[in-house]
């Protein structure tokens, strides 16, 4: 099992760690924060597949600590984080940060487990690719896991040129079992993950980044480009043998699922380009199920133990490009990435800006208003997406208060079905060492053929409180 796949275990070794690490710091007057977190979720209905959790409260405990110990000409850093959730569906441990750098001049280097953040949008990135993310919980925040890798940096005049060397392959994290929410009809088995390429070929991945920074019309430019070959931490989502049950055994499994592969790489080599099917037909069929028969037959489907979703890991050539111009209280900025794998290419793209509105109330908060525009022309041979043409407007204020109080809200719409996904965060801290958060998100559908169809009854509120050392 990966030390990223999650699970109980995990999260207890990663207080273990914690522990283990705080001990030396103090010992060195290393520089190191901790902190607890207890968290209540209130799911608002029951799950809509068969043995997911009923609507009502589930518990989680987390732990992180984070910091540096000077080493040599260099320095230790570390931010490991685990979670443990009562329904155990969500447990993990994230190694973040877990590395050792150094700088020599105009040159800098690290080594050891990093999370690397290219995004630039408020709503979501296109452009991270070398990081896995936490798809236990995606509704939160984009949640980035590290990997291990080897970063070498060269700062000049006109930007920064990085390379790096990701050694071996981290998974996402899924959700854990048939209770948990947020997931598909059919559970994901990430121990039966297939690859495109063998194991020796995927030792090793490598990426390339430039980052400038330029003063043009009275404003700055960050300017970002990037480039990264190897295997793609977003997974293709095959159909397949999950479990044995009956007179399905093991063996009979694995083989289904090695031919469902090598059947998903023959169709790579057809040539589709002449083709365009219509599929507003079946969209149209789709969208005329009633909801309650839709829910029934859903949860049927899930409730069946054998078929399931396998994940299969293709190899990618991805060319980045960012910008974020910014002049007094605006900001513009873009970002898009363009994929190349053996199943076709496609390209992802967020554009849009923000701008803030200062002592906005009272002479006192500052209120950031963000407008974005993502799109994404994937196929649907290609990892799932459900941000394919769809607007998304966010509210940022802040208080500017002792407390730091903040509260953010975001809506993203789908043009195409007139979904929309809701979220909602309000924090502020209590004490020095205390503080609290609420989260929510609200999913508002129409019709089965919906994209969020799936997690319609997902909608929760949750409270946070969160103790520092």
């Amino acid at each position: 099992m990966s030390i990223l796949s999650g699970g109980k275990s995990a999260a207890i070794s990663a207080g273990f760690i914690c522990a283990a690490l705080a001990g030396q710091a103090q010992a060195q007057d290393a520089s190191i924060n901790a902190s607890v977190t207890f968290g209540v979720r209130h799911y608002f209905e029951d799950g809509l597949y068969a043995n997911q959790s009923d609507s009502g409260p589930e518990g989680s405990l987390e732990l992180n600590i984070n910091g540096s110990q000077p080493l040599g000409t260099g320095q230790l850093n570390f931010d490991l984080s685990g979670l443990v959730e009562s329904t155990g569906t969500r447990n993990m441990f994230n190694p973040a940060e877990l590395n050792y750098s150094a700088s020599f001049g105009n040159w800098s280097l690290l080594a050891g487990y990093h999370t690397e953040n290219w995004g630039v949008a408020e709503s979501r990135s296109v452009m991270n690719v070398m990081n896995p993310t936490n798809n236990a919980d995606p509704m939160i925040e984009d949640s980035l896991l590290g990997t291990p890798m080897v970063n070498l940096n060269y700062s000049t005049a006109v930007g920064t040129f990085s390379a790096y060397a990701l050694l071996g392959f981290t998974e996402p994290t899924y959700a854990d079992g048939d209770g948990a929410r947020f997931r598909s009809p059919l559970e994901w088995d990430s121990s039966r993950a297939e690859y495109e390429e063998s194991e020796n070929e995927r030792k090793v991945d490598l990426a390339l980044r430039y980052s400038g920074f330029f003063d043009i019309g009275g404003g700055s430019l960050d300017l970002q480009a990037t480039y990264f070959n190897g295997t793609s931490r977003e997974a293709v989502g095959l159909p397949g043998c999950v479990a044995s049950f009956g007179t399905v055994t093991e063996a009979i499994c694995n083989q289904a699922n090695e031919l469902i592969k090598l059947a998903y790489e023959a169709g790579l080599d057809l040539d589709l380009g002449g083709l365009d099917p219509d599929t507003s037909i079946i969209d149209d069929i789709l969208d005329l199920i009633d909801p309650d028969l839709a829910d029934d037959l859903l949860a049927l489907l899930s409730n069946q133990p054998v078929l399931g979703v396998v994940p299969y890991y293709q190899k990618v050539e991805q060319f980045g490009l960012s910008g974020v111009y910014a002049i007094n209280d605006l900001q513009l900025r873009f970002e898009a990435s363009h994929h190349e794998t053996s199943s076709g290419d496609y390209l992802s793209a967020v554009v849009g800006g923000d701008y803030t509105f200062n002592n906005f109330f009272a002479g006192k908060g500052d209120l950031t208003v963000a407008v974005e525009y993502l799109y994404d022309d994937r196929s649907p041979v290609q990892p799932l997406t459900v941000f394919e043409n769809d607007v998304f407007l966010g509210l940022n204020y802040r208080f500017n208060n002792t407390n730091a109080t903040e509260l953010k809200m975001g809506v993203f719409h789908d043009i195409d079905s007139q979904a929309r996904l809701y979220t909602l965060g309000l924090s502020t801290r209590l004490t020095d060492a205390t503080s609290i958060q609420m989260n929510a998100t609200h999913v508002d559908t129409n019709g089965f053929n919906d994209p969020l169809a799936f997690i319609d009854n997902d909608s929760f509120l949750e409270l946070k409180f969160t103790s520092y050392f």
